[in-house]
């Protein structure tokens, strides 16, 4: 069975030409693996992605991997497999020519992500050690040339006073983004004061992201009636789910090649296997921890009696690091439902959005490519 915009996170690399004050690819100890090597990465990795599904996107990130040497070869590579290209990176080395560069090699199935911590610059440096110029600079070279990007929003209470306006500033210019946790990993460890609260998720989170619709993959809480998501899908738009999408839309692999459900949960002790030892499809397919997960009745807590349950999820990775089980309830989610007949009172509003970003991904490239 053909499975949709299955995205395969995979750090090929450790190495940074910035030193980020929370770095989350950043250890403390030196791993006990070397990195993988570009055959290892096209052969243990993305080979075995093409069996998976031949619809599919690698998000290739580090560190920094437009620093590999090999980078071209790499994308060049996964497009000769048919797949699409998600380029995670700080943008500072990204010219006119390199964004080039980048098309010609990923024969146009390439999307760069760049990080927009905020808009207000202070805010955004001090979380990114480098000014929004460079992403500034960055993003008009994809423009120059052709390329698409998105913007990923690392949400912790350092940027909470500006997410609204960060967020109204890419709706504003129809931009996509993707909203992403702060977890306690890496050189995050030293910061979980970073970590966000429940009341922050239902005061200032949640409102924001409810009405940036361009906003609504990888997404939690979610409160998108499931029989509303299947029937505004249709037959020509696929989607797995639209909340939680650990070991479902997407799976993290790190630059050693160890495999988690989540890249947030990379060097966790939520390890699935490792592509060295184990071929990348059977860890997908058989590893016990991936295969519950795609299923969703292994939840705990309110998220295994909830409504949404199969469509939001709740976050996996915050289930994680507050509770030490990847399988707990969310606990950021404000939502108490008594049993899966509770719904929420934002139902209504999320179905409205969820059609309106449905018709999105319909009209534009390359999202109706990847959907």
């Amino acid at each position: 069975m053909t499975r949709r915009f299955f995205l395969c996170y995979l750090e090929t690399t450790r190495r940074c030409n910035l030193s980020c004050p929370y770095c989350m690819s950043r250890l403390s100890e030196p791993p006990e693996r070397p990195e993988l090597t570009g055959d290892e990465i096209k052969h243990r990795v993305l080979d075995e992605v093409k069996k998976y599904t031949p619809d599919a996107a690698v998000a290739f990130s580090g560190g920094e991997f437009l620093q590999r040497p090999d980078a071209l070869d790499i994308l060049r590579y996964n497009a000769s497999l048919g797949l699409w290209s998600f380029i995670n990176t700080n943008g500072t080395t990204l010219t006119p020519e390199l964004a080039r560069d980048i098309r010609t090699a990923s024969d146009g199935k390439a999307v760069i992500v760049f990080p927009l911590n905020s808009v207000d610059d202070a805010v955004h440096s001090w979380s990114r050690a480098d000014s929004l110029s460079t992403v500034a600079r960055a993003s008009r070279a994809c423009v120059r040339r052709r390329v698409p990007f998105f913007f990923l929003i690392t949400i912790s209470t350092a940027n909470l006073p500006t997410l609204r306006r960060t967020m109204r500033a890419l709706q504003w210019r129809g931009i996509p983004m993707l909203r992403a946790p702060f977890v306690p990993r890496g050189a995050g460890r030293d910061h979980r004061h970073l970590c966000f609260t429940r009341g922050d998720m239902e005061r200032v989170i949640h409102p924001a992201l409810r009405d940036h619709w361009l906003s609504y993959v990888s997404y939690t809480p979610f409160f998108a009636a499931p029989e509303f998501i299947e029937k505004q899908c249709g037959s020509d738009v696929i989607l797995g789910q639209l909340g939680c999408q650990a070991a479902k839309g997407f799976i993290g692999v790190s630059a050693e090649g160890e495999v988690t459900p989540c890249v947030q949960l990379l060097d966790s002790s939520i390890t699935c296997g490792n592509v060295r030892d184990t071929p990348l499809l059977d860890i997908i397919t058989k590893n016990a921890t991936l295969v519950a997960l795609r299923a969703g009745n292994a939840l705990t807590g309110k998220c295994g009696r909830c409504r949404y349950q199969h469509t939001c999820g709740g976050c996996r990775a915050l289930a994680y690091y507050h509770s030490g089980d990847v399988f707990a309830e969310d606990p950021t989610c404000f939502f108490e439902p008594v049993d899966e007949t509770t719904v929420s009172p934002l139902e209504p509003m999320q179905n409205r959005n969820t059609a309106k970003f449905i018709r999105f991904l319909r009209k534009h490239n390359p999202w109706k490519d990847l959907f």
